[in-house]
């Protein structure tokens, strides 16, 4: 079948839809180079400043929390693809810049070329003498066994991550006192997706990964990377949360008692329907388990294009975690009012 979607020419799908997301939220953004955006009202100058750079096609994704209380910088890449070294370069030298010199921090999603382009950006950052660290995130249970988590993939369990940094940086937070505590969510963060059907790739036309009709799998990444075990049979949604949150909850090694960060983020063609039925399992499971969940998030936030699936995702959450977690933010996509 044809691929059906409203674009003009493929070559420009990554700058229009930049320009169209800042455009319609010229409140909050800004864009520079015709490729990095940026906070429109920047924090006050000696806060910490907070860069990303990832693929687009993973839209709102991160480039859709840009603003107050989340990060400051977005250097955006081609469909699926990283941004290039120089350009995550040149936003780590705006924020610096933007900060009165103040030192700079690069989250990372744990992906090959995310990590060989920051790698790049960081060296040629130094050398220009800013002060620039890094986090790599990582939270997919499905890419490296428990022992392993370095070698997992980053996935939408980022969010918490990008939230309680952003947080602690609004408050005026030292960089060591945020990549302390931005390790230990990414640590105790643990996140599994299903796919149902694969998206097409809206630069070639081409399908994602290939699935039958009546088959899902379990542990995708959010490019369509394969899991670690191959397709089963579609079963009701009682069932897949039964088996999805089973498995995280004992990676997590979550107990009675605990408190949780919760997500169910849909991969882009999921309904809320059906979001709002699988997180009416997990309510259950986590009752009967006395896991309380804080807050859940549920939307699609960091998607495959029209990609049918979820992911879910818990963090086990302390008084600190749910305070950051409850600070005010204020992006295009992704807003706290406090309290």
């Amino acid at each position: 079948m044809a691929m059906k979607k409203l674009i003009n020419k493929p070559e420009d799908i990554v700058k229009e839809l930049i320009k169209g997301l800042v455009n319609s939220h010229s409140d909050l953004l800004k864009l520079i180079d015709d490729d990095i955006i940026i906070r429109r009202n920047p924090k006050v100058r000696g806060k910490v400043q907070i860069v990303f750079g990832q693929g687009a096609g993973h839209e709102p994704g991160y480039k859709g929390m840009v603003g107050y209380g989340m990060h400051d910088v977005e250097i955006p890449g081609g469909i699926f693809a990283c941004s290039g070294g120089d350009r995550i370069y040149e936003g780590i030298k705006i924020a610096w810049e933007m900060s009165g010199n103040t030192p700079v921090l690069l989250l990372i999603a744990n992906h090959e070329g995310d990590v060989i382009n920051a790698n790049i950006a960081l060296d040629l950052a130094r050398d220009d003498g800013i002060d620039v660290e890094p986090v790599l995130l990582y939270d997919d249970i499905a890419s490296a066994p428990k022992g392993d988590e370095k070698n997992r993939r980053g996935m939408a369990g980022m969010t918490f991550s990008f939230k309680i940094a952003g947080a602690l940086a609004e408050e005026g937070k030292s960089r060591d006192d945020i990549i302390k505590m931005t390790k230990e969510v990414n640590a105790g963060t643990k996140t599994l997706a299903v796919a149902l059907k694969p998206c097409t790739i809206p630069t070639t036309g081409q399908l994602l990964f290939t699935l039958g009709e009546d088959e899902i799998v379990i542990g995708p990444g959010v490019h369509g990377e394969a899991g670690p075990e191959g397709p089963m049979k579609l079963v009701t949604a009682n069932e897949v949360m039964d088996i999805v949150a089973g498995r995280i909850i004992d990676d997590g090694e979550f107990k009675s008692g605990d408190d949780s960060l919760v997500l169910i983020n849909g991969c882009g063609s999921t309904t809320l329907m059906e979001m709002f039925i699988l997180y009416n399992r997990l309510d259950e499971i986590l009752a009967s388990k006395n896991i309380k969940p804080y807050k859940p998030l549920i939307a699609n936030i960091v998607t495959t294009q029209e990609m049918a699936g979820f992911s879910l995702t818990m963090c086990k959450a302390d008084d600190e975690v749910k305070r950051l977690w409850d600070a005010p933010a204020n992006t295009p996509y992704f807003k706290v009012c406090g309290e």
